[in-house]
């Protein structure tokens, strides 16, 4: 996962079903950076050795620019990260 970036994630989830992103945000050479997810374009289920991994991608805006980007919640830890910006 070294090409990930952990992030923080503000998300919500119906009981029994997987959590989904709203808003996200990140640190990058001191500089804070928020973004807000305007649709899930697509939802993946992955196992990565034994871990289950639920990856999305996303239309959403950074610091109001538009973006899409692959964000991934990783559900034994509850930790979000993302893939590429």
């Amino acid at each position: 996962m070294s090409d990930q970036l952990k992030v923080e994630v503000m998300s919500y989830s119906k009981p029994g079903e997987h959590p989904r992103p709203v808003t996200f945000r990140f640190s990058a050479a001191e500089v804070v950076y928020k973004g807000r997810v305007l649709k899930v374009l697509d939802k993946k289920v992955n196992k990565w050795n034994g871990n289950i991994m639920i990856e999305y991608l996303c239309d959403c805006t950074v610091d109001d620019h538009p973006s899409k980007i692959k964000i991934s919640y990783e559900r034994d830890t509850m930790s979000w990260y993302l893939k590429n910006l």
